[in-house]
């Protein structure tokens, strides 16, 4: 077999590896609105991309269809598993008052409707996911109007916590409940309701007694804001967050 021709099958190997290594995706948030500072969109793909997503795949579109301009961070964070990619909107622009808000402004505007398409070769489709523009989320977690719905005791009743703005999917795992012991309470949870609503059912019946949501220190709402302040608060980086609880009580 001559040199073009072994080169010409393993092109065609590779494609065949390429077209097999396809995967299915979906997008979060997956409510139909953002907040105006949206600063973070994840890509949830079934099985990790063999190479890193390649930005030039992906495009937020305006009301007109038209690509928004330097809307992105050219730098997709791809989760331990690998299958969680983290798109980045560029936070010089989310962030009031700095260089890039004050020159180009944000990215997204209230009451306009945005559009995200992914179009990678390696998805078994593109990926298209259209939101209503809100207003801007510029308060903490805690300070948002948090809804939290107690279960009786004696059941296994979900645990219902309501926040004003979508929290990052992957941040399941930043929240947890503390029993009348101390110890954490065993159970299964979901982010649902666009990602607003975080629902927790006990393994066991539930205690009466006082109770407290934990909220870890990393836990952040899609446009940045964390349990102790808001991604608009001065410093933000230097900021220590101290894990962060909301008592309530359970009653027969």
């Amino acid at each position: 077999m001559t040199a073009s021709r072994r080169y010409g099958v393993a092109i065609a190997l590779a494609t065949a590896v390429a077209a097999r290594a396809a995967t299915t995706a979906s997008i979060t948030p997956s409510g139909d609105a953002v907040p105006e500072n949206l600063l973070r969109i994840e890509l949830h793909v079934a099985k990790p991309l063999v190479a890193p997503l390649a930005m030039d795949h992906v495009h937020l579109l305006d009301a007109q269809g038209r690509d928004i301009p330097g809307a992105f961070l050219d730098l997709p964070l791809p989760g331990d598993d690998g299958r969680t990619i983290t798109l980045l909107l560029h936070p010089g622009r989310v962030k009031t008052g700095v260089g890039a808000n004050l020159a180009l402004g944000r990215a997204l505007h209230a009451g306009e409707p945005v559009t995200l398409v992914v179009d990678d070769p390696r998805l078994i489709a593109p990926i298209r996911k259209r939101w209503r523009v809100d207003p801007p989320a510029r308060q903490g977690l805690f300070a948002s109007g948090l809804v939290l719905e107690a279960p009786r005791a004696g059941t296994r009743a979900p645990l219902r916590v309501r926040f004003d703005s979508p929290l990052t999917a992957s941040g399941l795992p930043l929240l947890a409940i503390r029993g009348p012991d101390g110890e954490r309470v065993d159970g299964s949870a979901v982010l649902d309701t666009g990602e607003t609503t975080w629902r927790f059912i006990p393994d066991r019946p539930w205690r009466v007694g006082t109770h407290a949501l934990m909220l870890h220190p990393r836990l952040e709402d899609v446009a940045g804001n964390r349990a102790c302040a808001p991604f608009e608060a001065a410093g933000l980086a230097e900021v220590e967050c101290p894990t962060a609880e909301r008592v309530f009580a359970t009653r027969p």
